[in-house]
């Protein structure tokens, strides 16, 4: 079956998960993304995360890496260096999530890949921009870091707690999405022109991007948002516990369309007395509205509200990872897939989160071993055998350490 992207390849010089998942999005797709890690200075993903699995796997590094192939590539070295340039010449994307200043110190910006191959596009997804007094400094990030510049911690936990990031890296799939974004468009807009250009994107800037309409809201009245204590929070924006402890998030819009005959079918008549638009805007009333319906939803079980309430109301379970792992939906839509591996039973993982109709994408493989594909895919660039074993005596490869020994590294 075709894949949407199966004539594109990608050099992936990414690290961690802002840009190893930017580039797995695109594998998903189809794209041959050739992973390339120093031989002495792997990947740190491969030993991040928590501890292996039962099956033997980390999921941090084959989640993020899934679909692609690995070579193991010297940089610091001339021999390394020009199988890169040769690489470049017949590849359509190099991304990269690099501090600004090390590719120009490699001597390998856009102005030289594009002398190699006009088409080049050269994705660079860094922590704060391309541009500006802290891409001048090189400054370092992460995805916590990212989290609190770009604003998200302003406006998350309560007046009691302060800050509090995202409990997953939210910075960084945000960041990876939009770098994948940025990739299609040029890609798109090189079918029109005939030559690359650069794409450059950031955590900061995905930070900002996601939080738009608050942030531009935020500079237009001069006024910041204001964490509230959960007791005061909306009683239509709320999660409830339920008899059996389960939680069930209550969440839609325009309210005074359905608050009345939510609160009769609830049994609590008194809350649909005036409209919720100006009752709400009471702090006391919120926090009263909040208590009442708290009791109600305390009577019975998760499940039981779930068969009451939906799909009349807007109504969802909170649901835990390992309940998600059992959600049949989940499974339909391909948001949870399996990866097949040979002599060993296939393990799950996430999924795409675009379907196509036509070239649907999937999750082929896992991640590849250290330098696993570095013979087939220089051969493939038209290097013979007696090339590869020179390169190799010349130190281009490097040497590549066994599996247990890149982790020890990281």
């Amino acid at each position: 079956m075709p894949m949407a992207l199966e004539d594109v390849r990608v050099l992936d010089l990414s690290v961690f998960q802002q840009g190893s998942y930017a580039s797995a999005m695109l594998a998903d797709m189809g794209a041959d993304v050739i992973k390339i890690e120093a031989p002495d200075h792997p990947d740190p993903g491969r030993g991040t995360g928590v501890d292996h699995a039962p099956n033997g796997l980390r999921a941090y590094f084959q989640h993020l890496n899934r679909n692609k192939r690995g070579i193991c590539l010297d940089l610091k070295h001339p021999s390394g260096k020009e199988v890169f340039l040769r690489l470049v010449e017949s590849a359509d994307v190099f991304h990269n999530n690099m501090r600004p200043g090390v590719l120009r110190r490699l001597g390998l910006t856009y102005e030289t890949l594009s002398e190699r191959n006009p088409r080049i596009i050269v994705s660079s997804a860094t922590g704060w921009g391309a541009e500006g007094p802290d891409a001048d400094a090189e400054l370092g990030s992460m995805d916590i870091l990212a989290q609190a510049r770009g604003g998200i911690m302003s406006v998350t936990g309560t007046p009691d707690s302060g800050p509090m990031p995202v409990g997953v890296p939210f910075a960084d799939h945000v960041g990876a999405i939009v770098s994948a974004y940025g990739m299609m468009v040029a890609l798109w807009e090189r079918e029109r022109s005939g030559v690359g250009q650069e794409v450059n994107t950031s955590l900061f800037g995905a930070q900002l991007c996601i939080q738009g309409y608050n942030i531009t809201n935020a500079m237009w009245t001069g006024r910041e948002p204001q964490r509230q204590p959960v007791a005061r929070r909306m009683p239509h924006w709320s999660a409830y516990e339920c008899s059996d402890g389960g939680l069930l998030m209550l969440g839609a819009g325009t309210p005074d369309r359905w608050w009345a005959d939510f609160c009769t079918e609830m049994g609590c008549e008194e809350l649909a007395e005036g409209r919720y638009s100006t009752n709400s805007a009471n702090g006391d009333w919120r926090e009263q509205a909040r208590r009442r319906i708290g009791e109600v939803f305390s009577t019975k079980t998760r499940d039981e509200w779930m068969a009451q309430l939906s799909p009349r109301f807007f109504v969802q379970p909170v649901r835990s990872y390992l309940e998600i792992a059992e959600d049949p939906q989940a499974w339909a839509n391909g948001y949870l897939v399996n990866i097949p591996r040979d002599g060993a039973e296939p393990v799950p993982t996430v999924g795409p989160p675009v379907q196509l109709s036509r070239t649907p994408p999937s999750v082929r493989t896992l991640g590849p071993e250290l330098g696993q594909h570095t013979e087939e895919v220089l051969l493939e660039a038209g290097f013979t055998w007696e090339d590869i074993t020179a390169l190799r005596d010349q130190g281009a490869f490097g040497e590549i350490p066994t599996a247990t020994e890149a982790e020890a590294a990281t």
